[in-house]
């Protein structure tokens, strides 16, 4: 199937980043998605050969001004977004390790932070001096020295997962009475669930990602005894999920083993014990000859949309209007290098909750990225919704490539090949729903296909290894 399409502007628009050599070597693909702004620094410290720098990110926002806090190898990093085109680093703070894994979460004036490194404990910070400085105030040690993941409820309850104190269940702690001195609520392990990856918490429902033990509801009313709602079996490790704004749905993400589709959970059955999955796994990789390895890290939820990072395809917005038939609705591709799906390389975290509206995403390698995303546009425009089409092979070992669509439309239809700096390389109309587009005459390297039929488009990657 085709899972990539655009109108012309949004074409266009694709190729926008902030400098001639940033572009030259991160030239994007991009659907309903725009790039605003854009921030690395290649002297931060990274972990291991892979050059794996970047890691969580989270938003806060106060006096109409906008904030992305971000986690790398070595610090957590503030910076005012406000003005996208120009992101601002106010304060970047040092961990106590170096480290692949941070998570950041917010609450009132204050942000918290948790790493898998050695001896860090729980991070937190005033943001009240924002936008002039940042203070650490506390490095807490009393509950555990590390941590994989936290969340914050709506009422000041933090859950902690993955400690090193409590292998198989949440520490909860209570900020709302004092957010710079947290009290211990609850440490229970979860028995029959294991060890928790992730959790997302609402109305006193931890809803658990359980990695291979599947997916998993809890109610928190006590937070000294949980007690098992419903749980549903999943198709590999249960990475993070994220709770619809109703409450009767959850998407989740399976990170290992590689190339695992998103799934919905339904909660409609929640009150009687039982979780379904709505509809069928699904998938929308933006390498289409290669679509096995197309892995989700970390879905969020705002509207009926579906804001996911995905590593080695950047971010996708998914529609979730139909839970039986999502669709895919707008991608930005922060990881361009992905030729084969081979790693854990891209885009980690995604925050769509701005006021703006404007997208903060981190890419692992490359860093910051601002985004907007144009729901205007609908997916609906997309090519795949009427036809099977395909461009194939992909890498092309000769620079020969053949298009394919089963459905075959009476509108004019032409192929342009550009190269990353948008100059226009060649062009064939095509006849029929199957012809062979030669490109033998083209270096090695990386180009875009843009697919024109009647007044709808398609761009894909292309990429001539000989």
């Amino acid at each position: 199937p085709l899972y990539s399409s655009a109108a012309s502007d949004v074409y266009k628009r694709q190729l926008l980043l902030l400098s001639i050599s940033y572009f030259q070597i991160n030239a994007q693909v991009a659907f309903n998605m725009e790039l605003l702004g854009h921030y690395d620094d290649n002297t931060i410290p990274q972990v291991g050969s892979d050059q794996k720098v970047f890691n969580d990110i989270w938003g806060y926002a106060a006096d109409n001004r906008e904030y992305a806090i971000v986690g790398s190898a070595a610090y957590i990093h503030f910076f005012d977004v406000t003005e996208p085109q120009n992101p601002i680093l106010i304060d970047q703070i040092l961990g106590t390790d170096t480290t692949i894994w941070r998570d950041i979460k917010v609450f009132g004036t204050y942000a918290y932070a948790v790493s898998e490194g050695n001896g860090e404990g729980l991070m937190i910070f005033d943001l009240s001096d924002l936008p002039n400085s940042v203070s650490l105030v506390d490095r807490n040690l009393d509950f555990f020295e590390n941590a994989h993941n936290i969340f914050i409820d709506e009422n000041g309850k933090m859950f902690v997962a993955g400690t090193n104190t409590i292998s198989n269940g949440l520490i909860v702690l209570d900020l709302a009475t004092n957010p710079t001195q947290p009290q211990l609520l609850g440490n229970k392990d979860l028995i029959g669930g294991g060890y928790v990856h992730d959790v997302y918490v609402k109305d006193n429902l931890a809803y658990c990602s359980h990695g291979w033990n599947g997916f998993y509801v809890w109610d928190y009313n006590d937070p000294a005894e949980p007690v098992l709602k419903a749980n549903l079996a999943t198709n590999g490790y249960n990475h993070s999920s994220w709770l619809s704004e109703d409450g009767t749905y959850a998407i989740f993400a399976e990170e290992v083993p590689r190339g695992l589709p998103l799934g919905i959970a339904d909660l409609s059955l929640l009150n009687v014990g039982a979780i379904e999955l709505a509809g069928d796994y699904f998938q929308f990789p933006l390498l289409t000859f290669d679509s096995s390895f197309n892995t989700p890290h970390n879905p969020f939820i705002k509207g009926n949309y579906a804001f996911v990072s995905y590593y080695e395809d950047g971010i996708q917005v998914i529609d979730l209007t139909d839970k039986t038939n999502p669709t895919l609705a707008g991608y930005y591709d922060t990881f361009p290098n992905n030729v084969d799906y081979a790693g854990y390389f891209g885009c980690w975290g995604v925050y769509p909750y701005l006021p703006s509206g404007n997208i903060i995403a981190t890419d692992r390698k490359y860093g910051l990225h601002i985004l907007s995303f144009d729901e205007t546009l609908s997916s609906n425009e997309n090519l795949g919704n009427n036809n099977t089409f395909s461009i194939f092979p992909n890498p092309s070992s000769n620079g020969i490539f053949n298009i394919k669509m089963d459905d075959v439309p009476n509108e004019k239809m032409t192929i342009e090949i550009t190269d990353l700096s948008g100059r226009k390389m060649f062009e064939q109309v095509l006849t029929s729903g199957s012809e062979e587009v030669n490109l033998s005459f083209l270096a090695n390297g990386f180009y875009f296909g843009k697919v024109t039929i009647g007044e709808k488009e398609m761009v894909e990657k292309l990429v001539i290894s000989k």
